[in-house]
């Protein structure tokens, strides 16, 4: 879900929390915003990664994986790449995570 704030037309993707495993962990693992700002929390850089590519295999969404491959470029020192592969497999989009990686030129596992 997306929500764009009128005055600015900053946009923002909403990731909701849901109860399978990998939200769980997305929850676990999301990161509080500049303190002085207020509580909000973000989704790691990996997480939105994922959810993106989940995204995409339903809407076939070139929007998404544009998003993805900025985030891989911008992010590409501070990613676990541990952690991608490990839910990328479990999550059923290791072939397009690879492919990001690839197009990305980013070098994969």
């Amino acid at each position: 879900m997306q929500i764009i704030h009128q005055e600015t037309i900053l946009q923002a993707d909403l990731v909701l929390f849901g109860t399978d495993a990998f939200d769980m962990e997305k929850f676990r693992r999301r990161r509080l915003s500049i303190p002085s700002r207020g509580d909000f929390y973000f989704a790691s850089p990996e997480d939105l990664i994922l959810s993106k590519l989940q995204w995409r295999q339903s809407s076939q969404s070139e929007k998404q994986w544009r998003d993805i491959l900025g985030i891989l470029k911008t992010q590409t020192d501070q990613l676990d790449i541990a952690y991608l592969q490990h839910w990328s497999a479990q999550l059923g989009v290791a072939a397009d995570l690879e492919q990001a990686f690839q197009e990305s030129g980013l070098i994969w596992g």
